[in-house]
């Protein structure tokens, strides 16, 4: 089987899933909207778990890409991590547009629900948060380093801040179907970030 098949398995799974839930969306529903029978789907994930990993590392690769276009930019740090938020705001709001709804954090949402199902997605979806911080991390160590934002914070710890914020901020949006809910996310991120005394 051609692997298009595999991949409009996973963004109609992915539509799915954020439009509702992981657990609200079933292998029916899923063949029903790709237009494939139920062997055609196990061909390719021989769960419906499976399937929910390879939505959640097609929504990892999406999140890395525009992780990677902000913060490999050549601008000043905390300007790179403002392009990050202004891209994931676009990205919701491109979201919303196309599934009529606001879907909240690719990442979080799965995180939330993949999490609880078993070891292997729990250890996956900790590893996605960890790079996610990894990188929110980088970029406060080269704002430290260029004295814009205080030395006295631990970047690691900062950046899990960061990320909490980008995923409570996308969980409000969703809970309210409204991307305006985004609209404090940068100076939040910004408060978290205080420049040296």
């Amino acid at each position: 089987m051609p692997r298009d098949t595999r991949d409009r398995l996973v963004s109609i799974t992915r539509d799915l899933v954020h439009g509702s839930t992981y657990a609200d969306v079933s292998v029916e529903d899923v063949c029903r909207a790709a237009g494939v029978n139920k062997g055609s789907l196990y061909h390719f994930f021989p769960s419906k778990h499976a399937l929910g990993l390879a939505v959640l590392e097609h929504n990892w690769a999406m999140m890395r890409s525009l992780l990677d276009e902000a913060f490999d930019a050549d601008a000043p740090p905390l300007e790179r991590l403002d392009h990050f938020l202004s891209a994931y705001v676009a990205m919701m709001r491109s979201m919303r547009e196309r599934l009529g709804v606001v879907p909240g954090c690719p990442i979080g949402n799965l995180a939330a629900e993949l999490s609880a199902h078993d070891p292997a997605m729990r250890a996956r979806v900790a590893e996605v948060l960890a790079a996610w911080t990894d990188r929110v991390a980088s970029v406060v160590r080269d704002a430290q380093a260029r004295g814009e934002v205080d030395v006295g914070l631990d970047p690691t710890t900062a950046a899990r801040g960061v990320v909490a914020c980008v995923q409570g901020f996308g969980v409000l949006a969703k809970a309210e179907d409204d991307l305006t809910a985004l609209d404090p996310l940068r100076p939040l991120v910004r408060q978290l970030l205080p420049a040296p005394r």
